[in-house]
């Protein structure tokens, strides 16, 4: 039976999602820049699906950054800082890093599983884009290989936004105190387990390798394991799946 261990490749995949959501964000950074004016609390909502789901969490804490986003915005000149604004998103984006264990452990299983959805689509979207996984690769893995390509990236974005509705359901999942039967943390890792062998028979050894010097010799191989870990996960039954999506990223 193969490993149960999380590996931290699942988490470069949970701060990749998060992280596609802050490019979705950044064109108010741009537009605002342009405009040399500071967007309303309204317009982040409107443009940063992680601001508005963290408004529905945590409410104070959403409109602590937005104060910290208001003061700072503006140059002595009265231009807009882009910079400020950038810091405010990846803030945000930063947040949900932190709190993603504790979230899913609270969200129902229909919106964790849309967690997992929008993953897989993610990285079919990166792979579609570039079947070499170079892309993909260094999206994941930036600085390894090289420098991801920030122009397609954003193109690439507009292609997953609307899915990014999920973050919203997990929010108000939460705030609706939905109730989550857990599974025995044994059957979780059993299954997860089982799917690591069969990686494992279909890629070999490489697809436990986990520094990402070795991965980069291998850009294609690492993201297609990635997707493929996905496609299994998600082929499961629906409150299966959202466990072990739960455990991949249960709180330390």
């Amino acid at each position: 039976m193969g490993s149960s261990n999380i590996s931290i490749k699942h988490l470069v995949i949970a701060i990749i999602v998060m992280a596609i959501f802050f490019y979705a964000g950044y064109g108010l950074v741009n537009d605002k820049a342009k405009e040399n004016t500071i967007p309303t609390r309204e317009e982040v909502l409107k443009k940063s699906l992680l601001f508005e789901a963290m408004n529905i969490l945590d409410p104070v804490k959403a409109d602590e950054f937005y104060k910290m986003l208001y003061s700072t915005s503006l140059n002595e000149d009265g231009t807009i800082n882009d910079e400020i604004l950038s810091k405010f998103l990846l803030s945000v984006r930063a947040w949900f890093e932190n709190n993603l264990g504790n979230i899913f452990m609270h969200a129902s299983d229909e919106s964790v599983n849309e967690y997992g959805k929008h993953s897989l689509n993610v990285l079919n979207t990166l792979l579609d884009s570039d079947p070499t996984g170079v892309y993909c690769f260094n999206v994941l893995y930036p600085g390894v290989l090289g420098n991801f390509d920030i122009p397609k990236l954003k193109e690439d974005t507009k292609k997953l936004t609307y899915k990014g509705s999920y973050l919203i359901s997990i929010a108000e999942s939460i705030n609706q105190k939905v109730k989550v039967d857990r599974l025995p943390v044994e059957q979780v890792k059993e299954v997860i387990s089982s799917i690591n062998e069969k990686m494992a028979e279909k890629y070999g050894d490489a697809y436990y390798i986990e520094d990402p010097q070795e991965l980069a010799k291998q850009p294609s191989l690492e993201c297609n394991t990635r997707r493929d870990f996905y496609k299994h996960v998600m082929e499961l039954d629906t409150h299966l799946s959202a466990e072990v999506i739960r455990y991949l990223h249960k709180p330390e």
